[in-house]
């Protein structure tokens, strides 16, 4: 299942409830964050992962990502900020908020890919490739169109953008499940211990 930007959304608001955390200018900046992190993560993450399989051969990999924890990336989000001399609790709760929602989607994510020089087996992977100041202008893009920015916004944009990216990158995590076909007698089937494989999230 893709990254969906009405799921990420709902899960933003949901949060927000929780937290009395409301208004026009919210629901503009869960929007904008939601559709730019629904389009830039897919079509920019890499995952590599390293596979135990049975060789040689030719399979494809599949996973979940894992790992990932919404106080943790809000966490990112605040210290961020908090450098740019944005504090205070509806700061918190804005962060909290977002990560909640980014954090519930990445959890409904497949990730799919190709294994080299093996067939079935397992093994883990590790997101890679987000780079936060490409992701910032997507999401000040969805923000302008709705007309919400404002001097601090930019601010407000390169710290979610920076907890979004490192905390995926630095926590998420990829158990993958390999399938394929193998070589028999007298090339194989042989352990492969180290096999690497390269995928996106889809």
């Amino acid at each position: 299942m893709p990254i969906v930007s009405s799921f990420m959304s709902s899960q933003m608001q949901l949060k927000s409830s929780s937290v009395t955390v409301s208004g026009s200018k919210f629901s503009g900046i869960v929007s904008a964050v939601s559709n730019a992190v629904a389009s830039y993560v897919p079509s920019t993450a890499q995952v590599q992962s390293t596979n135990i399989v049975v060789g040689p051969g030719a399979g494809t990999f599949t996973g979940r990502v894992s790992g990932l924890s919404a106080p943790v990336m809000s966490k990112l989000m605040q210290l961020k900020a908090a450098i740019a001399g944005l504090t205070g609790r509806d700061i918190g709760k804005l962060c909290d908020a977002v990560s909640f929602g980014v954090i519930q989607a990445m959890r409904q994510v497949t990730v799919q890919g190709t294994v080299v020089g093996g067939g079935p087996g397992s093994g883990n992977g590790k997101i890679l490739a987000l780079v936060a100041k490409s992701l910032e202008p997507i999401i000040i893009a969805n923000l302008s169109a709705k007309i919400l920015m404002g001097s601090k916004t930019k601010d407000l944009i390169s710290a979610i953008a920076f907890g979004v990216c490192n905390h995926i990158m630095s926590a998420g995590t990829i158990t993958t499940t390999c399938i394929g076909a193998f070589a028999g007698p007298p090339t194989g089937p042989v352990t492969i211990p180290a096999a690497p494989g390269m995928g996106k999230l889809v």
